[in-house]
């Protein structure tokens, strides 16, 4: 069950992810579509108003330059200008006053009267601006068109300069040209826009006149030039125009000036050979269709709260019924269980009265199913016994309050007729309905104190059988023992006998001959047996020693010995026998010192370096190899030779007494069980095992003295 509601809540909050992620994706996609529809529709009205804005501008340009296209002809028939050109005039200065006057009058920049090679027979002008370049097309132009024209001049640093020329005619050939200029800043005097911006371009595409002091002319111009000559041109001057289609195939133009974006529309003047462009910014475009888009987006979320409150109403609706139902099926189920169960269930007030009981109880206690008067809990337990903590803690509820608590207590219950059974009762507070009660659980334990019972009884009888038993093993063992002994001192006597036989016979051999020298007055031969005499002597003493290792008694106290000490001072001593064999120590510097003996440290090592050379006497390379390895509280000593080895038999009670494999005569095999026993008796470990070299490797295991203890 719980597995289903934890499943139904992993199902639960899955549901809910992909809801939100749905309304999410709704709700983005919603702000997407409104967004690009209103760009759509703001774009195309825009573009029709600055198409009109654009319309309205030329025609202001128009008329205000309408003004001055008769200008230059006030002087093409005046005498005065025919008198220059024909050179008869005797007074130049008065006609450049007139120039001036002129000049200040019409509000220009200047007038000029260009020869047909460009150079200045009169001007107002006092500066250079007028370049021989500009006076040179303009005299070209109307040669080669014979009539007035114009010509725009943009010079970096200076505002742009419109030119209005008219020829003079001497007969029916042009003599001079008459020329005027006009400062075309007051063009972007018209009233627009404070961030729309009006940009003039002459017929070379080179921007005149800019309306925005930020992107002037001249920024625009360098802009232009960047962008076409230099690949990596300077990225704070940046133009670009491009084209893009809406919805209903109308072309717009987006202008770039940086970062800044421009709705644009361009119109060419034919006849002035002009294009003006009046741009409008996109921000405000954009940010009312994101204002649109989002309005939309917020309108599609509420209306999709709204129908997931109501939704999640309706569900709250259902949950609530449905928990109604589990409810009351669970409370159904609840009673089937109590009553059913095979636990006695009392439910007691505050002051330990009975307030309800399941069948359980009432059967327990041999209480009639409907049973009208009030019972105290305290009178359904044992009161032959006074102290029972039971029967104390029901009869003072009240005083006791939350300190009424009690697990699986054993106790005595009584039933309505008198009798006792043995019962397994708990209590614990049982806040309902606002108020506090007592649940109390009562098992009948009768059968288990019967199985007790019997279960005492068995182990009673299996204790005593068990006490026989090791009374009889403890005398099988102490027997054992005996027959051990016996054993080990039959063999230890057989061995003995063997090995002292032998010199045993000689001696009296050796007497007897004597005996038989002397009475023939052979000394020499007699000192000769006797040399041979104390060689068995000696013998049989080297064999009757080894025994007294045995009657050592183990060390009272252990103290640190240098394992290094002793390992050279037993190749000290063995360095006769060792003469022919290569030995190779591998020791760190560091190694701790040991707890042991230093006499029996030295024979451990003499017995092991005894054995060794015993196995390799007739090996062809013989090697002796002595490692230790310190570990943390231990250090490991491995001896190993490449002898004769021992069969696996050998190996299994090599430290064994009386076990050798030597032949008869050569030792009692003792050496390697009294290297055994002295490692044991200073707490040291023995092993052995065959090798790669076919000999054999013991492995000793000494304590390790820590320092500070």
């Amino acid at each position: 069950m719980h597995q289903d509601h934890h499943s139904h809540q992993e199902t639960s909050i899955k549901t809910t992810w992909a809801r939100l992620v749905f309304v999410g994706i709704l709700v983005i996609f919603s702000y997407g579509i409104s967004r690009e529809a209103a760009y759509q529709w703001l774009s195309v009205q825009h573009h029709t108003e600055v198409q009109n804005k654009l319309l309205d501008y030329i025609g202001e340009v128009r008329r205000a330059l309408r003004r001055f296209y008769h200008l230059p002809y006030l002087l093409t028939n005046h005498p005065d200008t025919l008198a220059i050109v024909k050179g008869e005039q005797h007074d130049p200065a008065a006609f450049q006053a007139k120039l001036t006057q002129l000049d200040k009058a019409a509000n220009t920049e200047g007038w000029t009267l260009l020869s047909t090679s460009g150079d200045v027979l009169a001007s107002s002008l006092i500066d250079e601006r007028f370049s021989r370049p500009d006076r040179l097309a303009i005299v070209e132009q109307v040669l080669h068109q014979g009539e007035g024209v114009s010509l725009v001049n943009k010079t970096k640093g200076y505002g742009p300069l419109y030119y209005l020329s008219a020829p003079v005619f001497e007969g029916l050939n042009i003599a001079a040209i008459v020329v005027v200029q006009i400062d075309l800043s007051f063009l972007t005097e018209q009233p627009i826009t404070s961030q729309d911006i009006i940009l003039l371009q002459n017929r070379q595409q080179r921007f005149f006149l800019s309306s925005s002091s930020e992107y002037n002319a001249d920024w625009l111009n360098a802009a232009q030039l960047n962008a076409t000559q230099t690949p990596e041109h300077d990225k704070t001057q940046t133009v670009n125009r491009e084209t893009r289609y809406l919805y209903d195939s109308t072309a717009i133009s987006q202008w770039r000036l940086n970062a800044t974006s421009f709705l644009g529309h361009t119109v060419k003047l034919d006849d002035l050979k002009w294009s003006v462009s009046y741009l409008t910014p996109y921000k405000p475009i954009k940010g009312a269709a994101s204002l649109f888009a989002w309005g939309v987006a917020a309108a599609l979320l509420v209306v999709i709260l709204l129908l997931i409150i109501g939704q999640q109403r309706r569900q709250k609706h259902r949950h609530q019924q449905r928990i109604q139902s589990l409810l009351q099926e669970s409370q159904r189920r609840l009673k089937q269980m109590i009553d059913k169960t095979q636990v006695g269930l009392l439910l007691i007030d505050q002051q330990g009265a009975l307030f309800d009981l399941n069948p359980m109880a009432k059967r327990l206690f041999g209480l009639p199913e409907n049973n009208h008067h009030r019972i105290f809990a305290w009178e359904l337990f044992d009161t032959g016994n006074p102290h029972s903590t039971t029967l104390t803690l029901l009869k003072n509820l009240d005083k006791h309050n939350e300190l009424a608590e009690l697990n699986a207590v054993e106790t005595m219950a009584r039933r309505s007729d008198g009798s006792v059974f043995p019962a397994l009762f708990s209590l614990t507070r049982f806040p309902w309905h606002d108020e506090q009660y007592y649940l109390a659980t009562l098992i009948d334990i009768s059968k288990r104190k019967k199985a007790e019972q019997s279960l005492q009884q068995m182990n009673q009888a299996l204790t005593e059988r068990v006490e026989e038993r090791t009374q009889a093993l403890q005398q099988a063992q102490a027997q054992l023992i005996e027959t051990s002994k016996m054993a080990a001192l039959g063999r230890m006597s057989s061995a003995i006998t063997h090995e002292l036989n032998q010199p045993l016979t000689g001696l009296r051999t050796l007497l007897t001959t004597n005996t038989l020298l002397a009475e023939r007055g052979e000394t020499e031969k007699v000192k000769a047996n006797n040399q041979l005499v104390q060689k068995l002597i000696d013998r049989m003493t080297n064999m009757t020693s080894q025994l007294k290792t045995f009657a050592y008694s183990k060390p009272q106290h252990l103290h640190p010995v240098s394992l290094a000490d002793a390992l050279n001072e037993t190749l000290r001593v063995y360095q006769a026998q060792l003469a022919d064999i290569d030995v190779r120590v591998r020791m760190p510097h560091d190694t701790p010192l040991i707890e042991g003996e230093g006499q029996r440290l030295l024979q451990i090592l003499g017995n092991l370096v005894s054995n060794a050379c015993d196995a390799m006497a007739n090996t062809a390379a013989p090697t002796l190899v002595f490692v230790v390895t310190p570990a943390e509280r231990t250090v490991e000593l491995t001896v190993s030779d490449n002898g004769c080895g021992a069969s696996k038999d050998v190996l299994e009670t090599m430290f064994e007494p009386f076990v050798t494999s030597k032949k008869i005569g050569d030792g009692l095999g003792l050496g390697l069980a009294i290297t055994a026993n002295n490692v044991r008796d200073i707490n040291g470990q023995i092993s052995v095992a065959p090798n790669a070299q076919n000999g054999l490797t013991f492995t000793l295991t000494f304590q390790s003295v820590i320092p500070g203890h």
